[in-house]
């Protein structure tokens, strides 16, 4: 199956949006996981950057090679990424995106830091993470349920759930301080069957008063550290703006009732994009 991550650079409640922003021009980029190439293509295009990827998905694989912005891109399953299987790209890379990847791999930590030797010593780490502490995951958990969706924070391929102090750990174990963080928010009911008006008004406003049970993902740009950052990074993610972007807002709350009534159009209307 196609994992697609397509966005608009003038989206600024998109994380490949917000990595985008991040990524200085001409730069020497890899992109983790960069699935059918939009994020790399704006990239060699607009910001005149060269752009390595890798990818597990051979159909993905396959559209990239067509987009002709790749300097280098491997079909490969990052669980197995080694140092050795990639000892070309040591000390290389400017920049490594992981946009929306970690969290679908069986141990992210060990693919990270196999990364961070990718990076010259002054590069940067870009990396979105979903919040699973976002309203709508508390409020389905207190009516006894975790549905899994095709989108969205509990997408049915994700293997592993952060919050921001577990992201805040677990970049510092791999060698990483925060240095810039943002937020992609969504509407406190989210992708799941439940709306917080099936809690009790009272449980239901001690959700909305978390500032955290807006954000849908942290995007963060990150350097490289050998001391321990955690509590730096936390602060980061703590003391974030949040763009509650009522266009936005409008634009999810139209994907929740496709996604809740028509779960099957919203694949099918991707599968459109890509023909074109």
């Amino acid at each position: 199956m196609l994992y697609t991550k397509s966005f608009s650079a003038q989206n600024q409640n998109d994380s490949l949006s917000l990595l985008y922003g991040f990524v200085a021009p001409g730069s020497l980029v890899l992109d983790v996981g960069c699935a059918c190439g939009d994020l790399a293509a704006a990239l060699h295009r607009e910001k005149n950057c060269v752009v390595c990827g890798l990818e597990n998905n051979p159909e993905s694989v396959a559209l990239c090679r067509r987009l002709n912005v790749f300097k280098q891109i491997d079909q490969f399953d990052l669980n197995n990424l080694t140092i050795a299987g990639f000892s070309d790209y040591i000390g290389t890379f400017d920049t490594v995106i992981c946009g929306d990847v970690l969290e679908h791999l069986i141990a992210p930590d060990r693919t990270l830091q196999v990364l961070r030797g990718f990076l010259k010593k002054e590069g940067q780490l870009l990396v979105s993470l979903p919040n699973v502490a976002h309203a709508s995951i508390k409020a389905n958990l207190l009516l006894n349920d975790f549905t899994y969706t095709d989108i969205g924070i509990l997408d049915r391929t994700h293997l592993h759930f952060f919050t921001a102090r577990s992201i805040a750990s677990f970049l510092a174990k791999c060698g990483f301080a925060i240095e810039t963080a943002a937020a992609v928010t969504l509407p406190p009911d989210g992708w799941q069957p439940h709306p917080l008006s099936d809690l009790p008004p009272e449980i239901a406003s001690f959700i909305l008063a978390d500032r955290q049970s807006y954000i849908m993902q942290y995007v963060m740009r990150c350097c490289l550290c050998s001391a321990d950052s955690t509590v730096a990074n936390l602060k980061k993610l703590e003391n974030l703006s949040l763009d509650k972007n009522e266009r936005a807002d409008i634009i999810s709350r139209i994907k929740r009732l496709l996604v809740t009534k028509w779960p099957d159009l919203l694949k099918y209307l991707e599968k459109l994009r890509l023909r074109r």
